[in-house]
């Protein structure tokens, strides 16, 4: 399979926008509105040390999210998942919402416009094996919790594009 680019779908938070249409309420996968502008595309390289890593943290660290989503505390929300979806040589990583853990599996709702994976559109229910994820985030009392993927992105930011995002977005991004 040839992944010469893989399409990172993250939207402010995922932070600063990305190649998807806005659904529902999610501020995890929610779009950044950019009045006048197409929004941000991330194209990661496929051997990108530093996105390797958190997906392999992400994985790592799923129980800690899971345990999290099955016993949430009154500050915790937004769980969601991110799912690589392969067609073909087309690589896309697109957030899931409403997330439930069943059957050893997550359950989940497409929260992203799909730009390369024909057939799957926002709202497709879709499920997805905790080794399988590429993140996972929520948030707790205002700050983002896992969201490794979109961490990455936020440190390549520009100052004034990372004080846009903290206006934009419902939670905080902390070390």
């Amino acid at each position: 399979m040839n992944q010469k680019l893989k399409l990172i779908f993250i939207v402010p938070l995922l932070l600063a926008g990305g190649c998807v249409t806005h659904r529902m309420d999610h501020p995890v996968a929610r779009e950044s509105i950019r009045h006048g502008k197409n929004p941000e595309c991330f194209r990661i390289q496929d051997k990108d040390p530093a996105m390797h890593n958190a997906v392999h943290t992400a994985r790592q660290t799923v129980g800690a999210f899971i345990a999290a989503l099955e016993h949430p505390s009154p500050t915790q929300r937004a769980f969601e998942v991110k799912k690589t979806f392969v067609q073909g040589t087309e690589v896309e990583h697109i957030w899931l919402s409403r997330v439930t853990f069943s059957g050893n599996r997550f359950h989940g709702m497409v929260d992203n416009q799909p730009d390369k994976i024909k057939g799957l559109k926002i709202g497709d229910r879709v499920s997805v094996n905790p080794n399988e994820i590429s993140d996972w985030a929520y948030v707790d009392k205002g700050n983002l919790v896992g969201g490794y993927t979109i961490r990455v992105l936020y440190k390549g930011l520009s100052p004034e594009r990372k004080k846009e995002l903290e206006k934009e977005n419902r939670f905080h991004i902390t070390d």
